[in-house]
């Protein structure tokens, strides 16, 4: 009789991008962005990971001069903003059913009048089956950008393994990652933004740390800054290049594949076998029999809204003190 295997995980191969977004051009960041999910689909990639904001790039005025000045290409970014759904997801969907791939993408993600740095997860049939808007902005960003919620901090069951992601100083906020590995995540999508002046050793740490702690596979994305961003904005200080990113085995922190260099921009592969990462279960598993017990996190995984309305005698109403989004009130309930 031969050796009794039990149960496999996934084997897939992921693909982490390097590269710059069009900076404050939606439409040619799409562009972009549908080109390098089709080379990396073409190569094979079941995963294919895209940087922070990459439509159509991060607020770096935000951090190089004052508000007021900034405000003009803060009204820029919100015209060139993704709205979910849109022309722009409906290209990217296309390009992730091409590439028959899942395809993970950071958006500047227009909604009312606000601007929410989020992640959108689009399935092998281009469907978006996910979203994660980051909870707070960094530093200057929260001049730019909206707070997400626990709302869309999820992890999901795919095809590639139970899937999450942070964005960015997420992974400097500790509980977001702790809450993802709580919910079981496997593989973790770290998307960052090529930083204005900051080091990118802190994007590797951090990277590496969630892979290490949590024993999540980790395809971390970053771009690169590029002329265009100091031409655009007329700042000579905001560093060029300034990216990492890498493709990291869950529990050991061990490099599968990258890096490149910090001011090229490509494609990097890696094959991920999420069986690998089952033996350190049994060593460090900090959200599993290895965290203490003393210490428990609560979550609210409610959508908080600015308005909350309630409907008396209408059935179909929210339930009361929910925090859905408030309906155009029916007829028959103001009878």
């Amino acid at each position: 009789m031969g050796e009794n295997m039990g149960d496999r995980l996934q084997v897939f191969k992921a693909a982490a991008v390097q590269a710059s977004a069009v900076f404050l051009d939606r439409e040619a960041s799409v562009d972009k962005a549908c080109s390098l999910i089709d080379e990396a689909g073409k190569n094979g990639a079941q995963l294919i990971v895209l940087p922070e904001v990459f439509i159509p790039g991060g607020p770096y005025w935000a951090w190089t001069m004052p508000l007021r000045d900034g405000l003009k290409f803060s009204a820029e970014l919100y015209q060139n903003s993704v709205e979910i759904p849109s022309a722009a997801t409906a290209r990217l969907g296309a390009a992730a059913r091409r590439a028959e791939a899942y395809v993970v993408i950071g958006v500047n993600e227009r909604s009312g009048t606000t601007i929410y740095n989020t992640l959108i997860f689009f399935d092998r049939e281009g469907r978006i089956f996910g979203k994660h808007r980051k909870f707070k902005g960094t530093g200057s960003e929260k001049l730019v950008w909206g707070d997400g919620d626990g709302s869309t901090h999820k992890v999901y069951d795919t095809e590639v393994g139970k899937l999450g992601g942070l964005i960015c100083g997420e992974h400097l906020m500790v509980l977001p990652g702790y809450t993802l590995a709580a919910m079981g995540e496997q593989v973790h999508v770290a998307a960052w933004v090529g930083f204005a002046s900051s080091d990118i050793f802190e994007t590797e740490i951090c990277s590496r740390y969630h892979a290490l702690t949590y024993n999540t596979h980790v395809i971390c994305s970053q771009s690169v800054v590029d002329e265009a961003v100091r031409k655009k904005l007329g700042v000579d200080t905001i560093k060029l290049g300034n990216a990492w990113s890498g493709i990291i085995e869950g529990g050991t922190g061990k490099m599968i594949a990258g890096p490149i260099p910090p001011d090229q921009e490509g494609i990097l592969y890696g094959e991920i076998d999420l069986n690998k990462a089952v033996p350190h279960y049994f060593i460090r598993d900090a959200a599993g029999h290895y965290r203490p017990k003393q210490f428990r996190v609560y979550f609210d995984d409610r959508e908080l809204n600015a308005l909350t309305i309630d409907y008396p005698g209408d059935e179909a109403a929210p339930e009361k003190g929910s925090l859905q989004e408030p309906r155009i009130q029916s007829k028959a309930a103001t009878e």
